[in-house]
């Protein structure tokens, strides 16, 4: 009878023991879904942050490019047509060459280089970059999310997660609109 109830007694604290160990592995897996997803929200940041920056950056470079290209044709309108019999045209040409040479100077010490182009092809890598950071986020959220919920189903895992209230959790699934995000210049 002593031996009986000591087996029984021994099986009980195994299989409470157990059920701990279950509950906390479910509690460990949701934490680790919850950091999971956490990266996928720095990534969404992450891309918010770095496209309205990139964004600014492009729009004041080409303002920039803008105004140098303006001088450069007002002060070509400021050339007089050149009368090649006239020292005076002659003359009046050169000055307004060298004055739009020197304001093309000043612009270009002023801003070395036209840069949108570049800035452009950039903002494509950088987008990319970014893209792949977030597909990779979620593509560990949704491992993750898999793992906790093949867990939940496997007997007698599930019989531990029903008790406390464990319950399946949804893969991502992407916002309305997601597919039609676009990246506004304007």
């Amino acid at each position: 009878m002593k031996r009986t109830l000591i087996i029984i007694l021994v099986v009980i604290v195994v299989i409470v023991f157990w059920a701990i160990s279950v509950r906390n592995n479910l509690a460990t897996a949701v934490a680790g879904i919850n950091g999971k997803w956490g990266e996928v929200e720095t990534q969404y940041e992450r891309k918010k942050n770095l496209y309205d920056n990139i964004v600014a950056t492009i729009k004041g470079a080409a303002r920039n490019e803008d105004t140098t290209l303006i001088k450069i044709v007002q002060m070509r309108s400021r050339i007089p047509n050149i009368d090649q019999n006239n020292p005076q045209s002659i003359n009046l040409a050169n000055k307004g060459y060298d004055q739009l040479k020197s304001s093309i100077n000043l612009t270009v010490e002023s801003y070395p280089t036209l840069q949108t182009t570049g800035a452009f092809k950039d903002f494509q890598i950088q987008i990319e970059g970014t893209e792949n950071r977030i597909a990779v986020a979620i593509r560990d959220w949704n491992s993750a999310i898999t793992a906790y919920n093949q867990s939940l189903v496997t007997f007698p895992n599930n019989m531990i997660a029903g008790m406390f209230g464990y319950l399946p959790k949804p893969n991502y699934q992407s916002t309305e609109g997601a597919k039609d995000t676009k990246v506004n210049f304007d």
